[in-house]
């Protein structure tokens, strides 16, 4: 359930003993795992904000029905979005295009924008992919690793704790007065404000390439890396629409722009 108690926990009474007990939701069921969470933004403000401790501090505190407790959620959170008008604006930025508080969009480590953009390449692929699915004629991709193989290498990935080394300290605080100078010149057409979160989330993301890498130290490598994904997912999507300027109302036609309107493809021949 998407909802506040279907995240995070819920008090129910139970029926046999008529006692009230704790039923865990599903940031709770994830612990030490990952929250898949789909149409993000169709959640009521009030749910979203019942996740901003599990995001900030790991853990979810309930206080119902005479019951007290603080709950482990340690849980990577993938939420998926739609925009607000079924389309994604090129000439706005990512606060604009999709109904999330400022909050919520701050505690996110990285951003992708998903573009559904017209290629008659890739689209012909899709649908003989979908056709080939239908038909169960669709051949089995050989993969270089098993299964068992990458189940095996994430769990020692995941038992690594490494340690941040002098110099890529020095690497993450030049990094992140870049990122605070970039949004105080307003250059950056950010989802959000640079914080002490994305501070945390540049720490995070660079240990995370170090597991990657089975690394006992976060090299400065690993920030750098770290500090790109993170520049580039604090959407700014470059290339914008091509937009035309409508005529003013009420104008005469005798002082409107004579010069012909070209769009994109066409050709004018001036004689």
């Amino acid at each position: 359930a998407s909802s506040a108690a279907g995240l995070t926990a819920a008090v129910q009474r139970d029926q046999e003993t008529g006692e009230y007990c704790i039923e865990a939701g599903a940031l709770m069921l994830a612990d030490n795992g990952i929250c898949c969470i789909d149409e993000f933004d169709k959640m009521d403000q009030s749910d979203q904000v019942a996740i901003h401790e599990a995001m900030e501090q790991q853990t979810i505190s309930i206080t119902k029905a005479g019951i007290q407790a603080t709950l482990n959620a340690r849980s990577s959170i993938l939420a998926a979005a739609n925009p607000i008008y079924g389309r994604y604006d090129r000439t706005k930025t990512l606060k604009a295009n999709v109904a999330l508080s400022a909050p919520i969009l701050s505690r996110f480590d990285l951003f992708f924008v998903v573009l559904d953009e017209c290629d008659e390449v890739a689209d012909y692929n899709v649908a003989k992919h979908i056709l080939d699915v239908h038909r169960c004629q669709e051949e089995a991709v050989q993969v270089p690793f098993t299964k068992e193989q990458m189940q095996r290498y994430i769990r020692f990935a995941k038992a690594l704790n490494p340690k941040l080394t002098p110099e890529s300290q020095t690497v993450i605080v030049d990094c992140y007065r870049k990122l605070r100078q970039g949004d105080a010149l307003g250059r950056s057409r950010t989802a959000y404000r640079i914080t002490v979160r994305q501070l945390e989330s540049m720490i995070r993301l660079s240990e995370a390439m170090a597991r990657l890498h089975c690394d006992d130290f976060v090299r400065p490598s690993y920030v750098r890396e770290a500090f790109r994904l993170l520049r580039k997912s604090i959407i700014h999507v470059e290339t914008e629409d091509v937009t035309f300027e409508e005529e003013e109302e009420g104008e005469p036609p005798e002082e409107r722009s004579s010069s012909p309107v070209v769009h994109p493809g066409e050709y004018v021949d001036e004689n």
